[in-house]
């Protein structure tokens, strides 16, 4: 596969060094999918969406309770992210399981 490029906050990289991260309604990050590897690229919201959520019904269910994507690449992921942090808006242990059964 051919080295598939992406301009972030002004920034050109590739998207093998970028991954997308979905955010739950309340604004905490619950999940991340690598944008591309071995072969397989998620380039767009929709791709990554279909590979996260394969279903249309699940793809609707979670962005219209206010689930949303952003792609980042991995030095910002490492920076601002932290996915082992509970959600301080949900009581007691939070996972994306946790998050969806709220739902």
């Amino acid at each position: 596969m051919p080295d598939l490029m992406v301009v972030i906050d002004g920034q050109t990289l590739p998207l093998t060094k970028c991954c997308w991260i979905t955010y739950a309604p309340c604004g905490c990050p619950v999940g991340a999918l690598t944008a591309a590897w071995d072969g397989e690229a998620f380039a767009t919201e929709d791709q990554a969406l279909r590979q996260i959520y394969p279903t249309k019904r699940e793809r609707d269910r979670h962005m219209k309770q206010g689930y949303r994507l952003e792609l980042m690449g991995w030095d910002r992921y490492r920076r601002d992210v932290d996915l082992s942090a509970r959600c301080p808006h949900l009581k007691g242990a939070t996972t994306q399981q946790t998050l969806e059964a709220s739902s």
